[in-house]
């Protein structure tokens, strides 16, 4: 078939017309193109009509309603208003509320908004970021497109790309105020885009983490706690409408702590109050007092709203830092450095301080002194059932490396304190322990531990460890006898006697019946200190230390009746025992404890050759704590014979030792004897110095006689 020729002819004359090559044009789009794009083969005449742009943007009001209930806060307050109003001519102020969830960051920033909203002439922008949230990111993007949407910039205006979007976005919001208040921010990036350029703006986020890499732009950040015992009634008290917080105000600040200050859980707390009108607010406080219930029970209309914040953001950790979540919820005690968290988790102690560093960016553990870290009581709660649900296959092994942690810790620091030639039943290997104590940083350690200790002997004895029970507390002798911490002294003794029987261990109980016979005795409970001495002496068997420690216990009982004679009869059959072991440290203890009670006897000059041998035995093995309470005895025996440089001279040498290792109650023995001595001497310099420091140790214990050392202040004038 011919072509038709009329039909080429025609196509030819439009190409010329329009100046274009006689053949056909490609069908494509070859730059970047904003909007629609209409494709076609050959157009002899196109009207393309567009949509003006506004001759005015809005100014848009997008803040949510301002917060029901708001207490407190004013600290934080002030600092937002102190940083919003810094930034002058800089351009926006950026301010970083950081908190853990449910502390009430996203209130405490619209109260503040909504108190300033009239500042801000160029309106009021809000993002709730965990609505633009996409496979664990948030899309800016679609943050930046709809401010740019509510500022009157419409679909067809709006670039793509998010570059472009900040830049229209800034050039938007370059004349006026505008107030950008962006919950839930991950990252800086996320508020980095969404900064407007011009002065008086500011920029408000909330954020779970810290996001200290804003501070190169500037940024201020305001850290939320949760509230203190009396804003968190008042909270709860806003909620209920009628009288019952306030007529039972002890109920309430038992409701407190058991929310430990969380706002969103005395919300909850409030809104069920209100909703169980005939429940007093003691029940209420009595239904939340199950740790292991608590969680679910914060709960309004069975919405678990406590529990959904605090997974939301375990959810957001990575792997190893839920893993270290989980294992840290298992730790027995109240707080914990990364030490402890490294062997519970069996990992390296750079792993452990990188995971505890993830949890503390976004506010699931606290820092609150330098490497010690602390769960919120409610978040401790939530990562103990997290590890009992997904961590139950390690659950025993974490809780065992927990336990033995802190009896290593513990024979490291008694060690230490007391020395190696001090007799004792375990023999433990302490190479694996990374800190070499000396006598005082051992005491240090013991004290900053102490809770811990304490829970890891309940732990040991609860999941079967009965040996490390029992092991523990042998260890911990040191620290208790020292610093007189009776409650945790007899409670461990009691569980660690239980456990030595448990797994028939009769020396290692006859040795803690002793020493909590000794407790008993030193407050005064001498019935309770006669019946663990005769169950001590029921499981002592051939063992002849054990014998001699009775005998001791039994000497100091009748010591603090005053029963000097028959006390220092119990301690010469203890020296007796020992030197017939040939045990030369043994020797050394029993004789200062028979000669300290000659001393009180009367007996001061019986005393001193009894004291003297115990010294050079002491000091040979270089006990220096024991030396000191030697000189104690010493410098006691000299002044009740009148050779005063003798008295001063062995005292002397018992406070400095005794200040040096930390050893209050013993410094403060020593001390007591001097004071006698430059009272009689007529001693100023003496008396002030001496008085002065023991003053100091009263009031630092608490010990009553503070007031009766101002008085002899007072009575020199």
């Amino acid at each position: 078939m011919k072509p038709d020729i009329s039909l080429r002819a025609a196509l030819d004359a439009l190409s010329a017309r329009n100046g274009q090559s006689a053949r056909l044009a490609r069908n494509e789009v070859s730059a970047p193109v904003l909007g629609g794009v209409v494709q076609a083969n050959v157009i002899d005449e196109v009207t393309v009509v567009t949509p003006a742009p506004p001759a005015r943007m809005k100014r848009p009001r997008q803040l949510p309603p301002a917060p029901h209930g708001f207490v407190n806060r004013r600290r934080e307050i002030e600092r937002i208003e102190a940083a919003a109003t810094g930034g002058g001519e800089r351009g926006a102020a950026i301010v970083v509320l950081s908190g853990m969830a449910g502390v009430g960051k996203t209130a405490c920033a619209l109260q503040w908004a909504h108190r300033h909203a009239d500042r801000f002439d160029g309106g009021h922008l809000f993002a709730d970021l965990d609505g633009y949230r996409h496979h664990g990111g948030i899309a800016v993007t679609d943050v930046a497109g709809a401010f740019l949407r509510a500022l009157g910039v419409p679909w067809d205006y709006i670039p793509p790309d998010l570059p472009e979007r900040v830049a229209l976005f800034r050039s938007l919001t370059a004349r006026s105020r505008v107030l950008v208040v962006l919950d839930g921010a991950d990252h800086a990036a996320q508020i980095r885009s969404l900064v407007p350029t011009s002065p008086g703006s500011v920029v408000l986020a909330t954020s779970r983490r810290r996001l200290s890499g804003l501070a190169i732009d500037g940024a201020h950040t305001v850290e939320l706690r949760p509230l203190d015992d009396e804003h968190g009634a008042t909270l709860v008290a806003h909620m209920v409408r009628d009288d019952r917080v306030h007529h039972d105000p002890s109920a309430t600040r038992r409701l407190v702590d058991l929310c430990a200050g969380l706002p969103i859980a005395l919300k909850v707390v409030g809104a069920e109050l209100g909703r169980l009108e005939r429940w007093t607010v003691a029940r209420y406080a009595q239904h939340l007092s199950d740790d292991r219930k608590r969680l679910s029970r914060l709960s309004v209309e069975g919405d678990h709203l406590v529990e959904h914040v605090f997974d939301a953001a375990y959810d957001d950790l990575s792997a190893p830092a839920r893993r270290m979540y989980r294992v840290l919820g298992l730790h027995p005690g109240g707080d914990f450095d990364a030490g402890v968290a490294a062997a519970m988790a069996d990992t390296p102690a750079a792993e452990a301080e990188e995971q505890l560093a993830a949890l503390r960016a976004v506010n699931l553990v606290e820092e609150h002194a330098a490497d010690r870290y602390r769960f919120h009581d409610l978040v401790r709660l939530h990562a103990a059932h997290r590890a009992e649900r997904e961590g139950a296959d390690e659950r025993d092994d974490v809780r065992r490396r927990a336990v033995e942690w802190y009896l290593l810790g513990a024979a490291a620091a008694d060690r230490a304190v007391l020395g190696p030639a001090r007799w004792r039943l375990a023999d433990h290997d302490l190479r694996p322990w990374p800190v070499e104590f000396d006598a005082g940083s051992g005491m240090e350690w013991f004290e900053t531990e102490r809770t811990n200790l304490l829970a890891a002997v309940r732990l040991a004895a609860d999941i079967g460890l009965h040996t490390a029970a029992w092991q523990l507390c042998e260890a911990l002798w040191a620290f208790y006898h020292s610093r007189k911490h009776y409650a945790d002294w007899i409670e461990a003794h009691r569980i660690g006697a239980e456990s030595a029987a448990a797994v028939g261990a009769r020396a290692a109980e006859c040795r803690l019946r002793n020493q909590l016979a000794r407790a008993h005795v030193e407050l005064r409970d001498f019935e309770a200190a006669k019946a663990e001495l005769s169950r001590a002496e029921r499981v002592i068997a051939d063992n002849g230390l054990g014998r001699a420690m009775v005998h001791e216990s039994y000497g100091l009982l009748l010591r603090e009746q005053e029963r000097y004679d028959d006390a220092a009869r119990e301690f010469e059959s203890a020296l007796l025992i020992s030197r017939r072991l040939g045990d030369p440290r043994a020797i050394g203890v029993q004789a200062y404890q028979f000669g300290d009670a000659l001393v009180r006897a009367g007996k001061a000059a019986l005393a001193l050759p009894v004291l003297e041998e115990a010294r050079r035995l002491l000091e040979r093995l270089r006990d220096e704590m024991s030396t000191a309470r030697v000189h104690i005895a010493l410098g006691r025996a000299y002044e009740a014979l009148r050779r005063v440089a003798d008295a001063r001279r062995v005292l002397t040498a018992a406070i400095a030792t005794t200040r040096s290792r930390r050893q209050p109650v013993k410094e403060a023995q020593a001390l007591e004897v001097m004071v006698v001595i430059a009272r009689e001497q007529r001693d100023e310099d003496l008396f002030r110095v001496s008085a002065q420091r023991l003053f100091e140790l009263y009031r630092d214990a608490g010990n009553p006689r503070s007031a009766e050392v101002l008085r002899w202040f007072g009575s020199r004038g």
